[in-house]
């Protein structure tokens, strides 16, 4: 995979799809927007396609509290081994885009994530809303998970709280159905991405 289509979300399906794709295994009705993205994950269709969200101020903290973890703490901390930053893990499947996940941190003797979350939202309401991104971790090949959860204001008054995801088996069966229904779904994706770049050749014809 070439990692500079991470950026335009290009030619691959990694965590932020990890969502779309449970609920495709759960019987999601697919909608434009669904065969958009699958599309581009594809290559049938380039990342313009979709909505690139602008870099907001939650964002930039969520990088500055990363950097504050990584630099400020966990090289302080007796670790076993290194922990190596924006780790990608792969897991290549017949048929589909490159499966992937960005990593905030990896252990790899341990085959520990590292994922890092700077939010307002109660712990546990953090390990819902990014349900699906933190199994998807497991699907590619993670051991083991840890969500570390950050609030509060940096660097001074910083609350940190660490939780071990655990791998769930129900979860895990619905990714495996969501990509067997993206790979089956294959032929009408291709379609929609041809009709879509004939319309756009029309409308520069006109």
């Amino acid at each position: 995979m070439d990692l500079s289509n991470i950026q335009n979300r290009s030619g691959y399906l990694g965590g932020t799809d990890a969502a779309l794709v449970g609920r495709l295994g759960g019987g999601l009705q697919v909608r434009l927007n669904h065969f958009l993205r699958l599309a581009v994950a594809y290559g049938d269709l380039p990342g313009r396609y979709l909505f690139q969200p602008p870099e907001t101020e939650a964002m930039e903290a969520g990088h500055r509290f990363e950097d504050y973890f990584f630099d400020d703490i966990a090289a302080n901390a007796n670790w076993i081994s290194p922990i190596q930053r924006q780790h990608i893990l792969r897991r290549p499947m017949e048929g589909l885009p490159a499966l992937v996940a960005h990593a905030d941190g990896y252990d790899a003797a341990r085959g520990l994530v590292f994922e890092l979350k700077f939010s307002r939202y109660q712990t546990t309401e953090v390990m819902k809303r990014y349900h699906w991104q933190l199994q998807w971790y497991y699907f590619l090949g993670a051991e083991k998970v840890w969500l570390i959860h950050g609030s509060g204001k940096l660097p001074e008054d910083i609350r940190i709280a660490f939780r071990t995801v655990e791998k769930d088996a129900q979860a895990q069966e619905q990714l495996m159905r969501g990509l067997c229904r993206i790979k089956e779904m294959r032929p009408r994706i291709r379609e929609v991405a041809e009709t879509i770049e004939l319309k756009e050749i029309e409308n520069d014809e006109n």
